[in-house]
C-alpha cells in the first residue's frame, strides 16, 4: 500500500472501481447529477450544504471536491467558513442530545429502577437536558454564545443554516432531537418541504460519497494483492 491511505491522486483506483460495473456507475451518476441541479435550493446552496456534510462523514476526498465545487458554484470564502462551523456545531449535536441518556441513567440508579425500563430516544428530554446543563457550570456560557453565533445571519441567513444545513449534517450524525430541532427551527424560518426534501437528498449523496471516494483504498488493495 502506499506511504498514505489517503493519497492526493486516487484517479486510477476510480478508474478500476468504475470499470468495474459500468451498468451501476450509470446509475449512481444519474441520481449524483439530479440532486445537484438548481431547484427550491440552487446548485451553490447544495454544494455549500454537501461541503458541510463531508466535514461530517469525514471523507478528505468529499472536503476538496465539494470546496472545489462550491466556489465554482460562486460561494464565497466567508460562506464556506460558515457552513463548516455549522458542521462543527451539529458534530456537538448529537452528544448534547444523547446526554439525555446519561442523565436519565444517573436518575434510574439514583431512583432505584433498572436501567433496562424506559426507552433511550423518549420524546421529551428537557428534564435531562436541564440537569446537563446546570451540572456544565460556568462552561454553558460559551458553548450557548458559539451556538447563538453559529446560526445568526452572516454571509449565508440564518434559516439556511439552521433549516438547511444543519438539517443535513443532523441526518448524518443520526440524532433524532437535533434533526427534530432544525426542522422545527427551520419551519419557523420559513424553509419549506420541498427545500427539506432536497436537503434530504444531498445528506444521501454525501453519506454515500464517502464510500465512493473511499472505495479507493479498496481498489488500491485489490491491485497490490493481485501483484
Amino acid at each position: 500500500m502506499s506511504d498514505s491511505i489517503y493519497k492526493n491522486n486516487i484517479g486510477p483506483e476510480m478508474g478500476k472501481f468504475k470499470e468495474a460495473n459500468p451498468e451501476m456507475l450509470d446509475a449512481w451518476m444519474a441520481y449524483h447529477d439530479s440532486v445537484f441541479t438548481d431547484g427550491a435550493l440552487s446548485t451553490k446552496e447544495k454544494q455549500l450544504v454537501a461541503l458541510a456534510v463531508a466535514h461530517i462523514t469525514s471523507c478528505p476526498y468529499c472536503i476538496r471536491s465539494r470546496t472545489t465545487a462550491s466556489l465554482k458554484a460562486g460561494a464565497t470564502d466567508k460562506e464556506i467558513v460558515e457552513v463548516i462551523y455549522v458542521a462543527m456545531r451539529l458534530a456537538m449535536g448529537a452528544p448534547y442530545a444523547f446526554s439525555s441518556i446519561a442523565f436519565e441513567a444517573w436518575d434510574h440508579m439514583e431512583q432505584k429502577v433498572n436501567l433496562a425500563e424506559g426507552h433511550f430516544f423518549k420524546k421529551n428530554i428537557a428534564h435531562e437536558i436541564t440537569t446537563f446543563k446546570e451540572q456544565s457550570g460556568d462552561i454553558k456560557e460559551p458553548f450557548e454564545a458559539f451556538h447563538e453565533k453559529t446560526f445568526e445571519d452572516g454571509a449565508l441567513t440564518k434559516k439556511f443554516k439552521r433549516g438547511i444545513v444543519a438539517l443535513a449534517c443532523a441526518l448524518v450524525t443520526k440524532c433524532p432531537y437535533c434533526i427534530r430541532s432544525c426542522v422545527r427551527d427551520g419551519k419557523a424560518e420559513g424553509v419549506n418541504p420541498q427545500e427539506i426534501a432536497e436537503t434530504v437528498n444531498v445528506s444521501m449523496v454525501m453519506a454515500a460519497g464517502a464510500c465512493w471516494a473511499h472505495s479507493s483504498i479498496a481498489m488500491e488493495t485489490i491491485a497490490k494483492a493481485e501483484k
